[in-house]
């Protein structure tokens, strides 16, 4: 399986969330979370269009979700309540044009 998270090179740092409940695991943790650019073409004006990708990381099994990104935006402003356990998205499978 092969998973988008942006298309931009760098990857940014965030902080880390309230403690929260990890899908996956089922652990108390307190989430890191990190954003990308997501670069897209657009074929009206303007032609590039760009938003972020927030994503977290389970510090206890390695498993990635994702968030809308409203709450990322809310979050990098030092919101720190503004995601919560309903919030976490698992991640879509990238489907590559080639398959």
């Amino acid at each position: 399986m092969e998973y988008r998270l942006g298309t931009g090179l760098k990857i940014k740092d965030k902080g880390e969330t309230v403690s929260l409940v990890c899908p996956k695991c089922e652990k108390t943790v307190h989430f890191h979370m990190f954003s990308n650019l997501e670069n897209r073409l657009n074929a009206t004006f303007p032609f590039i269009k760009s938003n972020n990708v927030y994503f977290l990381i389970c510090p206890k099994c390695a498993s990635v979700f994702t968030v809308d990104e409203a709450k990322g935006k809310n979050f990098d402003k030092g919101e720190k309540l503004s995601i919560g356990n309903f919030d976490l998205k698992t991640l879509k499978e990238f489907k590559n044009g080639n398959e």
